[in-house]
């Protein structure tokens, strides 16, 4: 395969699962087929049924690439947190603003959170810790933070403001995941769904992607297990290894 055959199938794979009406559903349905997309690569026709399925819990922003949002769906958010989340979501917040991990003003911010009914947009958390020593800025700064960090995530918009929920609230279920997956077959998960999107990639460019949810030697371990589970195998690109999903064979129709 050349780098030009490449770019071929990925727009013939990315024009083949477009939605022909974008709804939340479907530009939800959408972002679970591109893996881990951006609002530019959605268009602005998209923009609107993005902000509705972040608000139903469809989709989720991630802040955690420097530079730029990613969306994904909810389905692989479990293994994004296995891969960098807090183990305890409710207490590790105190341990990292002792030891200055944590701006003192972020982990007043997702207190407050955690003691609020439903997401709370900025203006909302200014005013329940006190507009006089708070700037709309630094609330702003400290939820980006927090969204770094994998402590809140933004459920659309209310009122042109962003609203934002603890992680913990908008998916309870999560922190059951650390017990029951392990760190290589989340990185399994999360590689096996960005080649489905992207066709096929180098182990090269899969670690530097990877790079801010678990590190190169991850990123090796998992290649390892698909393999050997044959879920994935390696072909050419330029004359370079690289890796892709294994093609799912038909079944052959027995001769009469």
């Amino acid at each position: 395969m050349t780098s030009e055959d490449l770019l071929t199938a990925r727009a013939a794979r990315q024009n083949s699962v477009r939605p022909a009406a974008l709804t939340p559903a479907s530009v939800a349905g959408w972002v679970a087929e591109l893996g881990f997309t951006t609002a530019a690569q959605l268009g602005d026709e998209a923009v609107e049924p993005l902000e509705a399925a972040l608000a139903e819990r469809r989709v989720v922003e991630l802040w955690l690439w420097p530079g730029v949002l990613r969306y994904c769906s909810a389905e692989l958010l479990g293994y994004v947190y296995v891969c960098v989340g807090d183990r305890n979501l409710r207490e590790d917040f105190r341990r990292q603003a002792r030891e200055r991990q944590l701006s003192w003003l972020a982990a007043e911010v997702y207190e407050q959170l955690l003691g609020a009914e439903g997401a709370r947009t900025p203006g909302e958390v200014r005013e329940r810790l006190g507009v006089e020593r708070t700037s709309p800025l630094s609330i702003e700064r400290a939820l980006s933070e927090l969204a770094k960090t994998l402590k809140v995530v933004r459920l659309g918009r209310r009122g042109g403001e962003p609203q934002w929920q603890t992680l913990l609230a908008a998916f309870p279920h999560l922190q059951r995941a650390v017990d029951t997956v392990s760190l290589v077959e989340a990185a399994a998960a999360l590689i096996s769904r960005y080649l489905d999107a992207m066709v096929c990639e180098s182990e090269e460019l899969l670690a530097a992607f990877f790079t801010p949810l678990f590190s190169r030697s991850r990123v090796r371990a998992a290649l390892n297990g698909l393999e050997a589970a044959q879920e994935a195998e390696t072909v050419s690109l330029d004359g370079r290894q690289a890796w892709r999903l294994r093609p799912v064979e038909e079944p052959q129709e027995r001769s009469t």
